[in-house]
């Protein structure tokens, strides 16, 4: 059998950079954050896990609920939600690199006996059809290719088929303004695999997939400060990172970091909940 990682680049990506930003943004998390408004002085790392704590609501999760990550990343947001809402989580990632690091934050956790971690495409997920009450993907997608087979859809499929009748999918990620916004080659271009798609397609793929779109929540006013707040921070402790890292890394973060600043700046960022029909 293949290894699930059929996009090395991005596990390599999110891997080689988990450690370098930990120190800077305070947090394993990855994702956006979200601010109330330009006035919220909420660190990178409480903002990331306000949006976390969002979708758990939208998806009602409490004791007895399994919950699927899907994209786990580091275990931030698996973690949190165990801890805080009582469900049980199964992470998933196509990076090895990165699900260490998440068992690792899982075994000083409280609810460690109820988390777990498997390597997995988010195409082709392991487990059992209907095994999962609620799902969770959070910027995941913008990873994935709009094709025909193995794309966006395939991965909305595969959610889908492993949740219960009933049973909730929370999205949070980015999308383009535009079809030719969309088309675009070069946001992020320091990120690998960034695959953009409009609010109206993405949509379309989660309907095409077998769910009923519930409620859909556009959040980009409160996740372009994410971006500005990373940028102040890196800018603040850059001569700091310089001289623990070497200029050559923090030059290449510096891109990264404004890369992602303008991404959050310019592009929207919605919230989506479906449910399996």
């Amino acid at each position: 059998m293949s290894s699930p990682d059929r996009n090395p680049a991005v596990s390599h990506h999110y891997a080689r950079w988990a450690d370098a930003f930990v120190g800077l943004r305070g947090t394993r998390a990855m994702h956006a954050g979200y601010y109330t408004g330009a006035g919220d002085t909420a660190t990178i790392a409480d903002a990331a896990d306000r949006l976390v704590r969002l979708a758990g609501r939208q998806l009602g999760l409490g004791p007895g609920h399994h919950l699927l990550d899907i994209g786990c990343g580091t275990g931030q947001p698996a973690v949190l939600l165990a801890e805080e809402t009582g469900c049980r989580v199964a992470g998933v990632d196509a990076s090895r690199d990165m699900l260490e690091l998440g068992r690792c934050q899982a075994a000083g956790s409280v609810a460690a006996d109820r988390i777990s971690f498997h390597h997995s495409d988010a195409t082709k997920l392991p487990f059992p059809d209907r095994s999962f009450d609620r799902a969770l993907m959070i910027e995941v997608v913008s990873h994935v290719p709009d094709t025909a087979e193995d794309g966006k859809q395939a991965a909305f499929a595969e959610a889908a088929r492993c949740l219960r009748p009933d049973g909730l999918l929370a999205l949070v990620d980015m999308t383009a303004p535009s079809a030719a916004a969309a088309e675009r080659r070069n946001w992020m271009d320091d990120v690998p695999s960034v695959h953009l798609t409009t609010r109206q397609r993405l949509l379309e793929l989660l309907v095409a997939a077998g769910l009923e779109v519930r409620d859909v929540t556009d959040i980009s006013p409160h996740v372009r400060h994410s971006g500005r707040r990373t940028q102040e921070v890196f800018d603040d402790h850059r001569q700091e990172l310089a001289a623990a890292l070497g200029s050559g890394t923090v030059e290449r973060m510096a891109r990264l970091v404004g890369q992602v600043a303008e991404a959050y700046e310019n592009l929207g960022y919605l919230m989506v909940t479906a449910r399996v029909r």
